[in-house]
Formats: structure tokens, sequence, C-alpha cells
């Protein structure tokens, strides 16, 4: 199979070449193919400099974009577009969004990323490479001992789990590999693993992970709460509600975060919020001149981004948010939309636009993190949890806070209409953010939310998510499978 025989070689080149997203500073002090070296794995920097390769991996894979289709990428294009947030006028983008009935198969010229998950297997395999061999390094190689041995560890077991739950959202069945390629040239051909098992083997990953962690406030590193996310989302997942809420009230009961308030929302999308748990570093670095070029580009246009027209950009279904919101009251919709030229509706969500040179328009980047778990999230997940268990007070009071924060008032539903109430919430607050796609196939409401696409042949055939490149990887790969769905659509 194309991915496991290179595999290596693919991280290699994500790690050395790397891109605009690109870790340099950290990833260049490792020597070419050092990371394959026995000398290697024998201190803690080099420890340290191996783990940073996954980060900037895991980075580099969910800020790819088809050839050609700069800002587009694959965080958004996953878990923002397959749902009814945005428009988009590019013909090629038609079929894959709702107005052509999410048809995830006819997709050209955005192949190169929608059907393929190789980057993400280089994300993994780096974290086969750390969690083998740091376990070995002395504790007296690292400048901090056991603690930061044990924290290195951790951290790429933490980093595996997301990599493998992420791709599971997106393509469903993984190909689980549990080990490091030793030689890529002789891997045998591996068939894809159920879900279920992938879960699982996330599970474990993350238990031992937080285990090992701390609350240490760092965010673009996983902490002990960005472990606690990921287990309550992969509870959630499974729908284990009872271990989702539990690893949520472990959050939310720790005091490590807090609401952003209410006249300061627009902080939540800034580097470091009181509100972040874990997010990934895509912040402008002056002294090395790092950016993430256009990743957060997708939704702009004129004004904010000077050079690009609202015909290039994302545009929020002003029907949709005008019926989601209550735009009088709700300090989200003040503080995160705006109006573009000729009065079109903007997300500014991730707005931090810097210039180089104000004379040069098409010079910039957008100077912000990537949040991938915070506490408004959690606070959801913890009602929706409550909810499905009956527990109307507890998913009352964790909705509440976060309704509250927007200026609203309480809410009071019960049953199943709380349960829906939850779900709006949800997409009021986290509009935009790259999630929405996977939180509605985990709360089960495709059906309820498309009717007209989503039939119940289509959701049994699990046709939410999406095809991979069976052309490219079968050929290497014998025992390798379509998704049921888009075998026969």
């Amino acid at each position: 199979m194309n991915i496991m025989k290179n595999i290596k070689y693919i991280l290699v080149a994500v790690l050395l070449t790397g891109s605009i997203t690109s870790c340099k500073k950290q990833i260049n002090l490792e020597p070419k193919n050092a990371t394959y070296d026995e000398v290697f794995w024998s201190n803690g920097d080099n420890a340290e400099s191996a783990l940073a390769g996954a980060y900037a991996g895991l980075r580099s894979s969910i800020s790819a974009f088809p050839s050609g289709y700069d800002p587009f990428p694959a965080w958004f294009l996953f878990g923002d577009y397959p749902t009814d947030q945005f428009l988009f006028g590019y013909w090629n983008f038609q079929d894959i969004s709702r107005k052509g009935r999410f048809k995830f198969s006819y997709a050209p010229y955005l192949e190169n990323v929608l059907w393929n998950w190789s980057n993400f297997y280089a994300v993994i395999n780096q974290c086969h490479l750390v969690a083998e061999n740091v376990p070995g390094i002395p504790d007296n190689k690292f400048a901090g001992g056991a603690e930061q041995k044990k924290s290195i560890i951790a951290q790429a077991k933490f980093l595996r789990a997301y990599t493998y739950f992420y791709i599971t959202r997106v393509w469903g069945d993984a190909v689980l590999t549990k080990e490091s390629l030793k030689d890529p040239a002789s891997v045998q051909p591996l068939p894809r693993t159920p879900e279920s098992e992938v879960i699982d083997y996330c599970i474990q990953d993350a238990k031992e992970a937080v285990d090992f962690m701390e609350y240490t406030g760092e965010k673009v590193k996983a902490d002990k709460g960005a472990a606690q996310a990921l287990l309550a989302h992969l509870y959630a997942w499974k729908h284990d509600y009872a271990n989702a809420e539990k690893y949520c009230d472990e959050i939310i009961n720790s005091g490590a975060y807090n609401l952003e308030n209410t006249d300061n929302i627009s902080q939540i999308w800034q580097p470091f919020s009181s509100e972040s748990i874990f997010e990934i570093n895509m912040q402008y670095d002056q002294r090395s001149n790092e950016a993430t070029g256009h990743f957060f580009a997708t939704y702009l246009f004129e004004p904010v981004l000077r050079t690009k027209s609202a015909g290039d950009a994302w545009l929020p279904d002003e029907d949709l948010v005008f019926n989601l919101y209550d735009t009088a009251a709700d300090a989200r919709f003040k503080q995160t939309f705006t109006l573009g030229n000729d009065d079109i509706l903007m997300l500014a969500k991730y707005a931090n636009v810097l210039f180089y040179d104000d004379n040069q328009r098409d010079n910039y980047v957008i100077n912000n993190n990537l949040i991938v778990y915070r506490l408004a999230d959690i606070l959801l997940l913890k009602a929706e949890a409550a909810s499905k268990q009956g527990e109307d007070e507890a998913a009352l009071l964790a909705l509440n806070q976060v309704r509250n924060r927007a200026g609203l008032d309480d809410a009071t539903a019960s049953g199943e209409d709380l349960f829906y109430e939850i779900l709006d919430e949800r997409r009021r607050e986290m509009f935009g953010e790259g999630t929405l796609a996977y939180d509605f196939i985990r709360m089960e409401v495709l059906g309820y939310l498309f009717s007209d696409i989503y039939s119940p042949d289509r959701i049994a055939g699990k046709g939410y998510y999406w095809p991979i490149d069976l052309r490219k990887y079968k050929a290497q790969n014998p025992l390798i499978t379509q998704n049921e769905w888009w075998k026969n659509h």
C-alpha cells in the first residue's frame, strides 16, 4: 500500500522540507535521517526535537490544501464544508456541498486532500518512533529528568490518539498500525480496522497519556486538560456518555480554564486565551519570519483581506445565521461576524491580520492559533452527555453557562427538546471552527438536519465519511477496501 510503504519517506519530507507552517527552528535541530539512526535516541534534546516533528507533521497535515486551491485547508474542508454553514461558488466544490447533496465521490482537483490520508500516517509513525525509543534513553540525559521523559512519551501518545481519531472521523475505518516501520520495503498489506477497535486503541493511548500529565497551561503542547478533552470526545463518539461526562467534569472542575467574558468573546481565537485547552501553534514568529500563510483566509475578504473578493471566500449562509442567532442579544453574533464589501456577511473569528507593509496589499499573515479544544466545547459536550442520560438539570447547568456568557437568558427545555437546544447552541458556539461536521455525526442528527440527503440507507452505509483514493492505494495493498456507501455511489 502506498501509504504504508512510503510513510517513512513522507515523514522525512514533512520534517525536513516542511511548508510555510513547518516548525523550522525545532525541526532543523536534527540532521537528515537522524530520527532513524540509533545514535539519535540518546538524549532529551533529540527526543524533544522528534516530538516537535510530530506536532509539526500534524500542523502540516491539517493545513494541506488542494493543489491550486489555497486557502482552503483540510481542517475546514473536512470539519465545516460538509454542513450547511457556508456558501461557495467554485464549480468543483459544488458537488461536495449541501447544494450538491454532499456527493463526496466527485471532487475534481481536490482529491489530493479529500481522499488522501497519507500525511496523517506520517504523523502516526513519528509518534510510534517517539513512544518506542524515548523509554530507552536514561533519565539523566533529560534536563528535566524522569518527569520530562514521561511528558514526552505522554504527548506522543496523545498525538497518536488524536491523529487516529481525526482519520476515523473523516474516513471511518483506519489502517491501524501499532509500531513504527522498520523496513518500508517489506511492509505486509494490512486491511482496514473496524472503527470501534481504532477508537478503543485511541482511548488506551489517551488514558496512558493523561496519567503522566499535569495542567501546564502551555496550550500549544498537550497537557492533562488536552488528554481529558480527547477522552471526553472519544467516549462521546462511541456513545459512552457516562465516561464522556466524567472527563468533561474533570476539566470543568479543574479550575485550569475559564470562559472569556461576554465583552471579550473575540479573544477566544487569539493565542492562549483563558478558555483554550489545546491549540495548534500557527502564530506569526517575527524572529524567524515563520507564518501560517493563508490558513485562516478561508472566510475572509475585502476589506479585511484587501486583495480578496467575496467570491473567493466561504460566505456564511445568511438565512441560517439569522435563524440561529438572536442578532440583537447574542454577543457571539456581534463579535464574530462583520460586514465586508457590499455589505456581505463575513465570519471574522480569525481576522487578526498583520501586514508587513501597508503598501503591499497581498503581503500579510493572519496571527491566530488554531483552537482544537476549549472550555465552551467541553461544557456543551457535558450538556449533551447529561441530556442523553436523562440528567436534564445537569445538562441545563452546563448549557446555560455557555448561553449566559453569550448574553442570553437561561434555556428551560427538557427531554428531547433540550437535546435539540444543545445542538443549536453548539451550532452557534462552534460556527466555522472546523468541528460541526463531526458533531453532527456523533449526535446522529444528519437525518434530522438534511432529511432530503441523508436517507436511512445512506446513514446505515456510513455515507457521511469521505471515500479514500482506492485507485492509488489498492495497487500496492490488495486488502484495502472502499467505504461501503461509496462502493456504489
